[in-house]
């Protein structure tokens, strides 16, 4: 079973407590993964690979969605751009006008991420009281991948 695979089962059904199973965060730093689930109404925490994202863990810039470009925080935003990475809300990112067709906040919660096409990814869901309340990625790190931290 591929890597990815190994910790979506290990994190798919999670229940919300703004983490992931510790073996789950192991195998993702081991080989060069992300894994990313919500908090609160804004945040997001990152968990894995070496690098800013799961450096600092937790960051805001959800409330609404966010493109995560021409934000403060610009190692954020550095490595996010690497990835096409998104946070949406409620199928949304409100400022820029973005929405998923389709999108059910039953099926999906109220948190999901997107990345850009050729990123090599899974999503899972995190449940609060056997409801959906995010659906969680987990990213695999391209080859060219630069961390901020290590510039």
């Amino acid at each position: 079973m591929e890597v990815l695979d190994k910790i979506k089962q290990m994190c798919d059904g999670i229940e919300y407590s703004r983490d992931v199973p510790e073996e789950a965060k192991k195998l993702a730093k081991e080989n060069n993964i992300i894994i990313i689930v919500g908090g609160s109404d804004d945040l997001m925490y990152c968990y894995g690979a070496e690098c800013y994202l799961t450096e600092y863990i937790e960051h805001p810039y959800g409330w609404d969605g966010d493109t995560l470009q021409g934000i403060e925080d610009d190692e954020l935003e550095f490595e996010a751009s690497q990835l096409g990475l998104m946070i949406w809300w409620c199928g949304e990112i409100l400022d820029a006008g973005l929405k998923k067709e389709g999108y059910s906040v039953d099926e999906s919660g109220a948190f999901s991420y997107s990345v850009k096409k050729g990123i090599d990814f899974r999503e899972f869901k995190v449940l609060e009281n056997d409801h959906v309340y995010c659906t969680g990625i987990i990213i695999q790190l391209p080859d060219n991948f630069q961390p901020a931290n290590k510039q």
